[in-house]
């Protein structure tokens, strides 16, 4: 009978686990209902998403982070004027209660443009100890056009552990008449992923790049079988260091 009655408390509890966890997923989905903003956040090297805690009342799906993480946007609409939009840096913090800052207001925005996921300001006046505590902040950038909000979520990290959240495993290939594309999380991938532990480059339509290819005012060749990144090797008579870059 206790035994019985042991599975039954077991039971419930993990039944109680995952109406809380679908509460708060479903909490997410209803803030969403503003309507968002047509522009589109590409990290410029990709991470697995996670869920992160928002400080108020949902678990929302967000990435890992470090501070030399950058991002740039794009339009998702042909008549979307960048001059309309604003783009909101906050720090939510939950120790004890919830506080909302405002760390940086960003006008005047720019495709191609490289803009830091942390403030360097952020940086700088928050500790060690609090900047990399998971459980206690979370950083957030939004679009704001009008009433029209669009909000994504992350958590940082030190640089040094990364490497091993940056690996995605979890997606799927497809390929089409233009080429190849990586499908992760309903989304494809843009920018630079570390797929299986091999380096891809893909465009902002999300298809994979190969050849050589500049980013941020340095070399690197893609292989044109199958799009790896080469490293450690020559290439047109250009050297590739470890890193994938010509030197």
């Amino acid at each position: 009978m206790k035994k019985t009655g042991i599975r039954r408390c077991m039971k419930a509890l993990a039944a109680a686990v995952l109406l809380t966890i679908a509460g708060a997923f479903s909490a997410q989905a209803g803030s969403a209902d503003k309507t968002p903003v047509p522009v589109s956040l590409h990290l410029d090297v990709n991470s697995r998403q996670t869920a992160v805690y928002d400080g108020y009342t949902s678990y929302v799906m967000g990435n890992r982070i470090s501070e030399k993480d950058t991002f740039t946007i794009t339009k998702d609409e042909n008549g979307v004027n960048l001059d309309d939009v604003i783009l909101n840096y906050y720090l939510n913090t939950y120790e004890g209660d919830t506080q909302k800052s405002l760390e940086c207001r960003v006008y005047g925005l720019k495709e191609g443009e490289h803009y830091p996921v942390v403030r360097p300001e952020t940086m700088a006046k928050e500790s060690e100890e609090r900047l990399y505590d998971s459980q206690e902040r979370c950083y957030v950038i939004e679009f704001a056009r009008g009433d029209e909000r669009s909000s994504y979520y992350f958590s940082l990290l030190p640089e040094g552990e990364m490497p091993s959240y940056r690996n995605i495993h979890l997606g799927s290939w497809e390929q089409d008449k233009k080429g190849w594309r990586y499908l992760y999380q309903d989304a494809y991938l843009t920018s630079w992923a570390m797929i299986n532990d091999r380096w891809y480059l893909f465009g902002m339509d999300g298809y994979m790049k190969t050849g050589w290819q500049e980013y941020k005012g340095a070399w690197y060749y893609l292989n044109p079988d199958n799009g790896v990144m080469m490293t450690n090797c020559t290439i047109d008579g250009f050297q590739l260091d470890g890193s994938g870059m010509r030197v």
